[in-house]
This record gives structure tokens, sequence and C-alpha cells, in this order.
């Protein structure tokens, strides 16, 4: 069979007609990664607050990504849109990276 997974593109459920000038709020996919990690920190040290999604959130890095301020973990599942839609919820902007790979 193919090799490549299919993925499915979610419904843009609001579009303003100009982007906000200040971000308040960013999702970021892959918070507990390298990538992800990393957008996070500049994020909060630019005073955004974060929302951490992750698929465990009682994982260490999740736990202690918790405890830093203006950061809030929510748990999603890429495979599930209703639970990425519930932690994308109130954000204004996001950072999504996912790994390519997982589930060949």
């Amino acid at each position: 069979g193919d090799p490549v997974k299919t993925s499915k593109v979610l419904p843009l459920k609001y579009a303003p007609s100009s982007p906000p000038s200040v971000l308040s709020c960013v999702g970021v996919l892959g918070a507990t990664g390298q990538q992800g990690g990393a957008v996070l920190q500049a994020l909060v040290a630019k005073g955004v607050s974060v929302v951490a999604i992750t698929r465990n959130p009682s994982s260490e890095k999740a736990k202690a990504l918790a405890g830093l301020p203006k950061v809030e973990v929510r748990k999603a599942d890429l495979d599930d849109q209703r639970s990425l839609e519930a932690a994308f919820s109130g954000c204004d902007g996001a950072f999504v990276v996912a790994n390519f790979w997982e589930g060949m």
C-alpha cells in the first residue's frame, strides 16, 4: 500500500478580516518537544500566554511546562478532531508541528 498517511484538514471556523496586532494566547502542538518547546519559551518570554497541547499531560515534560507562568497544558490527539478543537479553544494563533513518521 501507499506509505503516505493521509490527513484531514480541519474546517476554519473563525477567520478575522485582519490578523490581530497582538496575540494574547497561542496554542502550541509539540510543546514538549524541541521545536514546540523553543516556540513556547520564546512566546512566554514575549509575554504571550501559551496553551501547550500534548497527548500526555501527565508526562514529566508536560508537568514541567504546567509549572511555568502563562502556560496551560491541555490534552489532545491528532486523530481526534473534537479534542483538537477543544484544545485550541480561545487561542488567537497556533504553532503546529507533528511527527510525519509516527504510525508508519
